[in-house]
């Protein structure tokens, strides 16, 4: 399967959680702009640093994951563009693989997926990334679940989606 990304908006990602982003044009606060979901009680706040390298193109999304008890945000901390690529949950909870959706993600978009939102592993395209990364984690097998495709997805990544700012 192939699929084309496409740029990254609030409307086209809210079945999956939030993008946070500002219109950019002066000092603003927007309070409450992500769900926060924590549903164990052993479970505490992690907050991360990554580095990332950038991958090839076409990108070929081998592995999803998801979480099942928390959401999971990423916030870019420096001028780099994501691939975020999510699936919707068909019956009990299983990736719907044929409906992936891929977004190039800008510098200046913070992603939050929700709780239970299967996703690929962070994946870079423009230059090497670092993000701050949030979840609620106890160490155990819960915090993360991974799935291997039977056969992967190609994203194909149209230069100018994220040479748009």
């Amino acid at each position: 399967m192939i699929i084309q990304a496409q740029k990254l908006t609030p409307k086209a990602f809210v079945d999956f959680g939030q993008v946070l982003m500002g219109p950019g044009s002066g000092p603003e606060r927007y309070n409450f702009v992500a769900s926060f979901e924590n549903h164990r009680k052993t479970a505490k706040p992690n907050l991360s640093f990554m580095r990332v390298a950038p991958t090839t193109q076409p990108v070929e999304v081998q592995i999803l994951e998801r979480h099942v008890y928390s959401n999971q945000a990423f916030i870019p901390m420096n001028d780099t563009c994501h691939l975020v690529a999510v699936c919707p949950r068909g019956f009990e909870g299983n990736p719907v693989v044929e409906n992936m959706m891929a977004f190039v993600a800008t510098p200046s978009q913070a992603v939050n997926y929700n709780a239970g939102t299967w996703h690929a592993p962070r994946t870079v395209i423009k230059g090497a990334g670092e993000f701050v990364m949030f979840r609620w984690d106890d160490g155990s097998d819960l915090d993360t679940e991974f799935l291997t495709l039977d056969t992967p997805v190609k994203i194909c990544i149209n230069p100018d989606v994220y040479n748009q700012r």
